[in-house]
């Protein structure tokens, strides 16, 4: 019996310790700048053909509906946002297309 608890206290370690990390790998995307609206909110977004991102930190130059940018984004865990039009990202990089 004991052998078994050991055991089971070990693996719930390894899931917490691996489910806590937050991957910090940078993607490099091509995306339009967009301005979304609703009754209860507003905020700036990033669209690319397969997701939409909401930077948490989009540069004010860059805050162009329509703009067609070449962004490198990083996740933003603890971030929190009242938009929820995708997953909350910081931009480490933007260019002009």
């Amino acid at each position: 019996m004991r052998l078994i608890c050991q055991c089971s206290v070990s693996a719930l370690i390894a899931i917490v310790a691996f489910g806590c990390t937050s991957p910090t790998a940078s993607v490099g995307l091509d995306a339009t700048v967009h301005f979304a609206t609703s009754v209860e909110s507003s905020c700036w977004s990033l669209v690319t053909p397969a997701k939409v991102y909401e930077p948490v930190d989009l540069p004010a130059d860059f805050r162009v509906e329509g703009l067609k940018v070449q962004v490198v984004l990083t996740d933003a865990p603890g971030w929190a946002t009242i938009c929820y039009v995708g997953p909350l990202v910081h931009v480490k990089s933007i260019a002009v297309q």
